[in-house]
């Protein structure tokens, strides 16, 4: 039987990693507005975006410390 202590930090590294990657997409969606949504719409989804990604960054950290 696998151990779950290395299982719970490597989850928590994969959301760490996923909580970058929606900061990295609403700051590129906010600067950069690849899909010309209007200002407001774009800071709406790019404000979204970093929320989500700070919450689920560090959701991905207390998983990882609490198992280091």
């Amino acid at each position: 039987m696998p151990e779950i202590g290395g299982d719970v930090f490597i989850i928590g590294k994969t959301l760490e990693l996923m909580g970058m990657a929606f900061l990295a997409v609403g700051l590129y969606v906010g600067c950069a507005n690849p899909t010309g949504l209007s200002e407001g719409k774009a800071m709406g989804a790019e404000m979204g975006s970093l929320i989500a990604g700070i919450l689920i960054f560090f959701v991905g950290r207390m998983l990882e410390k609490h198992q280091s």
